[in-house]
């Protein structure tokens, strides 16, 4: 998978660059850097990579196909082809590899959330030179919620950028802790099969206090263990 994703990405930059936009073919949008993250976790490395994939760039990486904004090209089949693959390869890889045993930091979304400013700085001064609007830090994506945002005024809509990324590191926070909890509760039922019936200790030097002499199997009630 990581190399079809990159395959797609790369005939998305070449499209562009083909038109003469190539500034605009830099990965500095967040499926950009969600596509690098992907790659580089379906190529066997984890850590923050994966991390950044779970808080933010599969939650993003769903929007986007939810609200597809891609660019303009004469291509614009092709295009929206590798658009709608490439994002679905940002959804399939964190989940292809968490099935297979990986897991992000717990505690990953406060780094995610640092990064991801450090991320906004960077295409902010991009933008600025290059007269690019990567991050969608200049504007929205046509034909997005955010566009009735954008018309209450800039800074309403970078504080709804914010709370966007805020909201999605909050749910997939929320969505891994429940998952641990729900294996914890199965591996915990699967160790103690015998607790609703009652279980037996079977242990040689069990005595019963109401008959001394007893050395039998002590039973124990459910409500007991």
């Amino acid at each position: 998978m990581g190399a079809v994703l990159m395959l797609s990405l790369c005939a998305t930059m070449a499209m562009m660059a083909a038109q003469g936009r190539a500034r605009e073919a830099i990965p500095l949008h967040l499926c950009g850097l969600s596509a690098l993250a992907a790659a580089v976790v379906a190529f066997g490395v984890r850590g923050f990579a994966l991390d950044f994939l779970w808080y933010i760039g599969l939650p993003g990486a769903l929007l986007a196909l939810v609200f597809p904004a891609p660019a303009i090209s004469r291509w614009q089949t092709a295009l929206n082809l590798s658009y709608a693959a490439t994002h679905a390869l940002i959804v399939l890889i964190p989940l292809s590899v968490m099935a297979r045993g990986a897991r992000p930091e717990r505690n990953g979304a406060p780094l995610t959330l640092i990064a991801l400013q450090f991320a906004g700085l960077a295409a902010f001064f991009v933008n600025r030179a290059l007269g690019t609007d990567f991050m969608f830090l200049c504007a929205p994506p046509a034909g997005t919620p955010l566009e009735d945002v954008f018309a209450w005024g800039y800074l309403p809509y970078l504080c709804a950028l914010e709370g966007l990324m805020l909201a999605c590191c909050l749910l997939m926070g929320a969505l891994l802790g429940a998952g641990e909890r729900t294996r914890a509760a199965l591996k915990l039922r699967s160790i103690a099969p015998g607790k609703k019936h009652g279980a037996r200790i079977p242990t040689a030097e069990c005595t019963r206090a109401s008959d001394p002499a007893d050395k039998s199997p002590c039973e124990i009630p459910p409500d007991a263990l």
